[in-house]
């Protein structure tokens, strides 16, 4: 017999109160005087026998009470035989890497020698992966294995030995020694940024399925109507220079092919006409030396329709909005993800509630000549799921705002002067999320002058300044239920450095955008997914796909053209083992084997039924 949690077995020492209670409570009669008691002799014997009888009964039943409830929460249970053998996982590489010619061939043959390997009693488990793990074979005989070895063929995946390692670990949960034998072409680039770590318990042997090839593969496409140009970058991972040629299909037309020279370790572009209405292009080459699913790349160009964002200014002699204008149109490397436009109060007032409501986004940096329109369009894009941003500066009447936004109670902020400084204080918030371990820097920000909101009823705060003032609240419009609902952010301070230094800090850019974003300028969807990253429900195969009734490019990783590869030694070096594992496998093991025996249940009812019997003996 185990124990799951053996200290409880300590609390056994409570049957010492019992005892001790039973050897001090001694009825002793008194002396009564009497005349004749020859006659009351034998009764008096035989009433104290019963008495003692019972005060024993009572003692064991407690003693056993207590006893029972510390086996109880000891959790016994009865461990079974060690197993015999041990257990061998063999992983075998399914990666695009190994379709170049004999590699899969060559892979199966070296996993079927591990597994005829093994001993007679061993458990043997067989995983295919690439950038994910899936067992084939559960521990088991060794023919189970065996006959599953014919299911693994290479697919578009892209090699990841982080992810073979995690699903061994799983399978070598329960077991004192395991080994696992991987069958890989040790490709380089398998090991990622996060690593790959093995606990020191586990034997790790290396099979090398792979040989030095030369490939060549299409590593970028892409198609620009405008200009009516498909654009194609075909790369050359080998040691010598190649000729090949390049197919392109525009808008489900073959287009004339066009021979090029790649040198080696080198990447050529190379262009083909597209029509303006082209909308998608596949790229192809013929590489029967090489590995086969880098042969062709898909593209599919959708118009970039950029969220629109509205500043509400007070002209241009205010200069209102410049700052976050800029910062809205700041690019990022693929171009602005906003569509910024300017308009003065009165221009804003004068707009339809239609037009208004095309836009994400409305800023309000001034209130000057706004009137009762204006409300009815802010009211309308908000109840559409639109955003409002409010920032807090002199040509901004927060009256104003609660009378044409209808905000019950009104926010009445008072403005104070006096330096304080922006504490991110909630960064799960969608706004600060994205800063993380940078929202510090926002404590270099100084505001000198900023609104104190009493933030009442509908309003949350989402940021506040270090004097505890609220910085940033935001409410949400009432919707229709599954309606998108209206935001609006209230930032106590100004954005056009007046009230502020914040347009001069590197955090200023992305407050506003994360901000803007937050609100409902949500960027253009994606276009193009790698294999291993595309939604659920779509196939993980290179092509096109639909994805939330839009077509995009599935293609495999660009990283999986690389022939650059390791030497079993060099493999070995760049596991990193961490500490054996065998006592928490030998936990896990006891707690898998008391779940399922529940000793402690029988406990607790034998515990009830010992109640029992000391209740009925205690009342008699």
């Amino acid at each position: 017999m185990s124990f799951l949690n053996p200290l409880y077995l300590a609390g056994a020492a409570l049957i010492a109160i019992p005892i001790v209670l039973h050897l001090l409570r001694r009825d002793v009669a008194p002396p009564v005087p009497f005349t004749a008691v020859s006659l009351l002799k034998k009764t008096t014997v035989d009433r104290s026998r019963r008495h003692r009888l019972r005060d024993l009964l009572l003692l064991a039943a407690r003693v056993c009470a207590l006893l029972l409830l510390a086996a109880s929460f000891a959790r016994p249970y009865l461990a079974g035989a060690p197993p015999t053998g041990s257990t061998t996982v063999v992983a075998v590489d399914r990666s695009s890497s190994m379709s170049a010619p004999g590699r899969a061939d060559r892979a199966r043959t070296l996993a079927r020698e591990a597994i005829d390997a093994t001993s007679s009693g061993d458990r043997v488990a067989l995983i295919a992966f690439d950038d994910r793990a899936d067992v084939l074979a559960a521990p088991g005989p060794a023919a189970d294995a065996r006959a599953a070895l014919g299911d693994i063929q290479p697919g578009p995946g892209a090699t990841r030995y982080a992810a073979v390692f995690d699903k061994a670990v799983e399978l070598l949960a329960n077991e004192e020694h395991g080994r696992l034998i991987l069958v890989s072409d040790l490709q380089r680039t398998g090991f990622d940024a996060s690593g790959a770590m093995l606990p020191e318990g586990i034997g790790l042997q290396v099979k090398d399925a792979g040989a030095p090839i030369s490939n060549l593969s299409v590593s970028n496409a892409t198609l620009d109507p405008g200009r009516r140009v498909a654009t194609a970058t075909i790369r050359n991972a080998g040691a010598a220079s190649r000729d090949v040629d390049v197919t392109a299909v525009v808008a489900d037309r073959p287009v004339p092919i066009k021979r090029i020279t790649v040198p080696a370790g080198d990447a050529v572009d190379v262009t083909f006409d597209a029509p303006p209405e082209a909308r998608s292009v596949t790229f192809s080459i013929d590489d029967p030396a090489g590995y086969g699913a880098d042969n062709a790349r898909y593209s599919v160009f959708e118009a970039r329709g950029l969220p629109r964002v509205l500043l509400v200014t007070g002209g241009p002699a205010s200069n209102a909005g410049f700052y976050l204008s800029r910062a809205l149109q700041a690019d990022g490397g693929e171009g602005p993800d906003f569509d910024v436009r300017s308009v003065t109060g009165t221009a804003f007032s004068a707009m339809p509630a239609n037009e208004v409501r095309d836009h994400s986004v409305v800023a309000i940096l001034s209130t000057h000549g706004l009137d009762r329109r204006a409300g009815e369009s802010l009211r309308s894009l908000l109840s559409s799921g639109g955003g409002l941003l409010v920032a807090a500066a002199q040509d901004v009447d927060a009256s104003v705002l609660s009378t044409l936004l209808q905000w019950e109670p009104a926010v009445a902020p008072r403005d104070a002067r006096r330096p304080r400084v922006l504490a991110a204080t909630d960064l799960r918030h969608p706004v600060f999320k994205p800063f993380d371990a940078m929202a510090a820097n926002f404590g270099q920000v100084m505001f000198h002058r900023a609104w104190e909101i009493a933030a009442g009823d509908g309003w949350r705060v989402a940021a506040r300044f270090t004097d505890g003032t609220p910085a940033l609240i935001e409410r949400e419009t009432v919707q229709v239920a599954e309606a998108t609902p209206g935001r609006v952010l209230v930032f106590a301070s100004d954005l056009d450095r007046r009230w502020n230094d914040f347009p001069l800090h590197p955090t200023f850019v992305p407050f506003t955008q994360e901000a803007v974003r937050y609100l409902g300028a949500r960027p253009p969807a994606v276009t193009s997914y790698l294999v291993n990253d595309v939604p659920a429900g779509t196939p993980a195969v290179p092509g096109f796909a639909r994805v939330a009734g839009r077509t995009v490019a599935v293609n495999v990783d660009p990283r999986e053209s690389s022939v650059d590869r390791l030497t079993a030694v060099e493999f070995q070096k760049q596991v990193t083992r961490t500490a054996s594992g065998a006592q928490p496998r030998a936990q896990r093991l006891a707690r898998e084997t008391e779940s399922h025996q529940n000793y402690w249940r029988y406990g607790l009812m034998l515990l009830l039924a010992t109640l029992v019997v000391e209740a009925f003996v205690g009342s008699r």
